[in-house]
């Protein structure tokens, strides 16, 4: 909850933690995991056609690794990516939105992210469901299935995530 906070006190445009934060504390929890997290790195997107360069991306990095540097501690480095620059990044069309955006990300489980709405609730976007993420379903985003599908089953090859949630259904 607290990452939430921090990335909240941005103030970013259409702003979310996304992806592997969000898949692999849920997983850990259906499986009943008390081992320490997964690092990779925590994953803010936000979405703002007005400044697409890197430093500002860079920029609000440190920000976030000044004011919760226990963050990093626990889960890894802040990421934070400006979705109205990552098509150019990724070789799409531009995206529209945040939830464009993810529409393009390899998997259904990592097509998820999360904010604090007023009074903290928690708000989610997840373009193609949860079903996925309740079901340990590992699939290919419907865009990554009909033109990248080879770079899904490398990520797959490389993610190894069978060795921590070995019922997964990884569908390739």
């Amino acid at each position: 909850m607290s990452c939430l906070k921090v990335v909240r006190e941005l103030d970013l445009p259409d702003c979310w933690v996304a992806a592997g934060i969000i898949r692999n504390s849920y997983w850990d929890h259906l499986h009943d995991i008390q081992l320490p997290p997964i690092k990779s790195d925590v994953d803010v997107i936000y979405f703002d056609p007005k400044d697409t360069r890197q430093k500002t991306e860079q920029a609000y990095e440190e920000k976030l690794r000044s004011v919760a540097p226990e963050v990093e501690e626990i889960f890894g480095n802040w990421s934070v990516k400006n979705q109205a620059r990552m098509h150019q990044v990724n070789r799409d069309r531009p995206y529209q939105n945040c939830n464009d955006a993810l529409q393009h990300w390899p998997e259904t489980v990592t097509a998820i992210a999360a904010r604090l709405a007023n009074e903290n609730g928690i708000e989610l976007l997840h373009p193609f469901g949860l079903d996925d993420l309740y079901q340990k379903k590992v699939r290919p985003c419907p865009y990554f299935e009909q033109h990248k599908l080879f770079e899904f089953k490398v990520r797959q090859d490389k993610k190894r995530w069978h060795d921590r949630w070995p019922d997964l259904k990884i569908r390739i």
